[in-house]
């Protein structure tokens, strides 16, 4: 559980929520693509550095949408927050 507040996306409340997050490696997940984007980039044909050559534990699915007060008795609704279920992408 932590504050809305912690979650980072601007706004200020104390009340808490569930915060559901994916984690692990996806190696089993490697496909032609992740070894080819590899190759691309230690050869330099490729020169982003941003680019990741495997796959990534990402979100699959979303628990429901929260909803929540701010600190100005404003009411907030925000989708697609907490991991409902996690796979490799």
């Amino acid at each position: 559980e932590v504050s809305v507040s912690e979650l980072g996306l601007g706004y200020e409340s104390d009340e808490t929520v569930l915060f559901r997050y994916c984690s692990g490696t996806c190696e089993a997940a490697v496909r032609s693509y992740d070894l080819s984007l590899k190759s691309m980039r230690s050869r330099r044909k490729i020169r982003k550095e941003k680019i990741r050559a495997r796959p990534c534990c990402r979100p699959l699915a979303y628990d429901d949408d929260v909803s929540f007060l701010d600190a100005y008795n404003r009411y907030y609704t925000v989708n697609e927050l907490s991991a409902k279920e996690c796979g490799c992408v």
